[in-house]
């Protein structure tokens, strides 16, 4: 490293993270990423790996195989617990729990979001959330544990050790909802014979009227529509009150015999952002400035699910929702504004561009709202997802790994990865 040059730290791999890295890439800076895990992760696909339609191996790719390319960026393995932003030093803890202090002239946080229980009685204790691959790797092995259960004892079926309730009725919610359904109809019916798999139940909690809230009626009415006619039962206008270990409460006064609860609700900021000393507002988000640096704090800047970004069309509106797109988009404008102000220029306004959103449903079945008006759905906007997401999906090995993977479900409605297998919870029995 130059130290004669600016040096940049970026905090995540995340999607925003790594945008960050690649815009630096090749530039007169130098750049280090920094997370507590070596592997970026895909997760618009971790709902697959929970319902065994992929590998972990398949939504995830080592950072330093990523960033390589660049000379001037490379990544350290580290957990952040503080910084001081008055002296520009970074305070992190290794594997050994040392502690080690890292300068910088520019800071990026892109540490991403956790879940958001809100609070609600039993939800982060027996609840399953599906933000990370350690996530999916637990809810796929908690699925599969629940029909071994009933395998061995049958009457477990009537306490709901196959009922399966997901709550939140947005992208990740609808997606493993249509997921787990196919899962059960078309590919555990043929593992297990010794009990009725038709008796299995996936339930679809949404406290708002509809699904899909973003998307336009009509794709809203389609998804409730197609999961219907998969076998999901919709309950909307309706909220959990409280999660026991093989009980779900609504707060309509249903109580509902499960073993499972799938939490995809909700997120906020993750909580490192107050651990910086960075204010925080509505949900733990960070306000920045027009272009994106945390006011007060020179050479801070915050992007993706952290940063509270709002339109400069509408500044007093609620801030852009936490998804890939905008972390992208916003590591981007970050990586060139940290460029313009080593020139000497000024900062420019950040802009983002809706460039739509998609929503898979099953096989063969998607929505998809484009711009210029463009609705897709069914199996165009599928194959629209498909394409999609292999486009963005990091490293040529893992695109030809889940391309041969949807073809083959595609083909024989077979999945390969029903493995139980890592770290476990502790189920009901």
């Amino acid at each position: 490293m130059d130290r004669e040059r600016d040096h940049t730290v970026v905090v995540g791999a995340g999607f925003g993270g790594l945008a960050v890295a690649d815009e630096l890439g090749g530039k007169p800076v130098d750049v280090t990423v920094i997370d507590q895990h070596n592997f970026h992760t895909f997760q618009p696909l971790l709902y697959q790996v929970a319902t065994s339609g992929l590998a972990s191996a398949d939504v995830a790719y080592p950072v330093r195989g990523i960033v390589r390319r660049h000379r001037n960026v490379t990544f350290r393995q580290a957990t952040v617990i503080g910084a001081d932003t008055r002296r520009r030093v970074l305070h992190l803890q290794g594997e050994g729990h040392e502690v080690d202090d890292l300068p910088y002239d520019q800071m990026v946080v892109a540490a991403g979001a956790v879940t958001n229980t809100f609070g609600i009685p039993g939800v982060e204790q027996h609840g399953f959330p599906l933000y990370n691959l350690a996530d999916a790797v637990q809810l796929r092995n908690h699925v599969l544990e629940r029909f071994e259960a009933v395998d061995a004892e049958p009457w477990l079926i009537d306490d709901g050790a196959l009922t399966f309730v997901v709550v939140g009725g947005g992208p990740t919610g609808v997606e493993v909802a249509g997921a787990l359904v196919e899962l059960f109809d078309r590919v555990l019916d043929r593992d297990f014979d010794t009990f009725d798999v038709g008796r299995a139940r996936v339930l679809l909690v949404e406290m708002r009227d509809d699904l899909l809230a973003p998307f336009t009626p009509l794709s809203r009415r389609h998804a409730l529509a197609t999961l219907e006619a998969g076998g999901v039962e919709v309950r909307a206008g309706t909220t959990v009150a409280r999660v026991r270990p093989t009980r779900v409460e609504l707060a309509d006064g249903d109580d509902i015999p499960a073993h499972t609860l799938v939490w995809a609700a909700g997120v906020m900021a993750n909580p490192l952002a107050a651990a910086l000393g960075l204010p925080t507002g509505r949900a733990g988000r960070v306000p920045v400035g027009p272009d994106l640096e945390v006011r007060d704090h020179h050479g801070v800047w915050v992007v993706g699910d952290v940063a509270a970004i709002t339109d400069p069309s509408d500044p007093d509106g609620p801030p852009l929702p936490q998804l890939a797109p905008v972390a992208m988009q916003s590591g981007r404008h970050v990586a060139r504004q940290i460029l313009r102000r080593t020139e000497g220029r000024p900062t420019e306004p950040f802009r983002y561009r809706d460039k739509g959103t998609m929503a898979t449903i099953g096989r063969s079945r998607a929505v998809a709202e484009l711009p210029l008006g463009i609705r897709l759905q069914g199996f165009p906007a599928w194959l629209a997802w498909l394409g999609l997401h292999l486009v963005f999906l990091a490293g040529f090995r893992n695109r030809i790994s889940v391309f041969v993977n949807w073809a083959w479900n595609w083909l024989t409605w077979d999945r390969g990865p029903r493995l139980i297998f890592g770290s476990r919870r502790r189920t009901p029995t």
